[in-house]
């Protein structure tokens, strides 16, 4: 349901092979609490490999209104976007349900990357699907009612993990709350909760553990 450009909504891509391969071999495991901050960028941040859990990229804007820029389920890296650039990028990188990571110092990281072409050319494209996706939402944001965004949101969760079935129902990897899909949409948990209420009724949504 993208509209312009190739990445999901609001969903990275996962980490290319070669780049979860470094992790392995030289990550430290590290349990991620629910709540906690991953320090991110360059040059004294980290990079990590997130095995479990979900962490948001998430940022505030100048009437302190929190927004969710993205949702990086298992299997995407946190924090190589801006530790690429060189940069610390103003957002915070939160663990929204705990979890396990492989961590790395960013030296270590961008030594690693750097060391081989092809694998270095894979980061690379795996940061501007992540940049597309933030774009994506955007757009969704600024030209989709809150119900398409809904649609695009649950879309691209699903696809994240397995193609969408035409014929039967497609859970969803994993559960959500109202509040927080709400503000992944940039829309009030009221609207939210009255266009899935309303899925439910025609038989569109059911609700078990999750939305499916």
């Amino acid at each position: 349901m993208r509209q312009i450009l190739f990445g999901e909504q609001w969903i990275h891509p996962e980490a290319p092979k070669l780049v979860k391969e470094i992790f392995y071999a030289k990550g430290r495991r590290t349990t991620l609490k629910k709540g906690s901050e991953l320090l991110h960028g360059a040059p004294s941040g980290e990079v990590t490999l997130l095995l479990s859990g979900i962490c948001l990229y998430r940022f505030w804007d100048s009437l302190d209104k929190e927004h969710i820029m993205s949702i990086i389920p298992p299997g995407r890296t946190v924090g190589d976007i801006d530790a690429f650039c060189g940069n610390i990028a103003n957002v915070s990188a939160y663990m929204a349900k705990g979890g396990t990571g492989l961590v790395l110092p960013y030296h270590v990281w961008h030594e690693s990357i750097s060391a081989n072409k092809e694998i270095l050319e894979q980061q690379a494209v795996n940061i501007v699907v992540k940049q597309e996706s933030h774009i994506e939402a955007l757009l969704a944001c600024f030209t989709l009612d809150v119900e398409k965004r809904l649609m695009a949101l649950f879309h691209a969760l699903i696809k994240a993990y397995y193609p969408p079935k035409l014929d039967d129902w497609n859970p969803l990897p994993f559960s959500l709350t109202n509040v927080l899909i709400a503000k992944v949409v940039s829309a009030s948990r009221t609207s939210v909760s009255l266009i899935l209420s309303d899925w439910q009724s025609r038989d569109f949504l059911k609700k078990t553990e999750e939305y499916s």
